[in-house]
């Protein structure tokens, strides 16, 4: 059995978060212009990388932000999640959901959306399995209380 400890990623992470981006997401980013891209990510209060850790290596990884607008209001909105092959279906990918819906609620904001990119079966199946309801075109949602 595998345990993770998720925390919010340190500068420190961004090496292993780029790789990881790369390796699972297919990022097409140069690793320098990644980094910058993540760096700034974790340095923006409105946003959060998370990285599940286990063995004291970073094994996956989750990015949200806090957004705004005119028809939904305020939510959380997942934007990637990727975990290293080995320790995908191991736990991991649902601590890191269930870390951003507790960073959600302290953010005050208690809607959760996440639109996959594509048909991706993996994370659907995830998604579905913490309480998320598909509301088409593969947009899901949660309300957390």
């Amino acid at each position: 059995m595998f345990h993770f400890t998720v925390r919010a990623a340190k500068h420190s992470d961004i090496n292993a978060v780029c790789k990881i981006s790369q390796k699972v997401l297919g990022s097409a980013l140069q690793l320098e212009n990644l980094e910058k891209l993540y760096v700034n990510m974790i340095e923006d209060i409105e946003q959060i990388v998370m990285v599940a850790v286990h063995s004291g290596h970073v094994a996956g990884f989750i990015h949200a932000r806090c957004v705004s607008d005119m028809t939904f209001g305020t939510y959380t909105e997942i934007i990637e999640i990727a975990m290293l092959p080995y320790y995908q279906r191991r736990s991991g990918s649902k601590a890191l959901v269930f870390a951003i819906e507790q960073w959600s609620g302290q953010m005050g904001t208690p809607n959760i959306k996440c639109v996959l990119k594509g048909d991706n079966e993996a994370v659907k199946a995830l998604l579905q399995s913490c309480g998320y309801v598909e509301n088409g075109f593969g947009a899901f949602e949660k309300t957390i209380v």
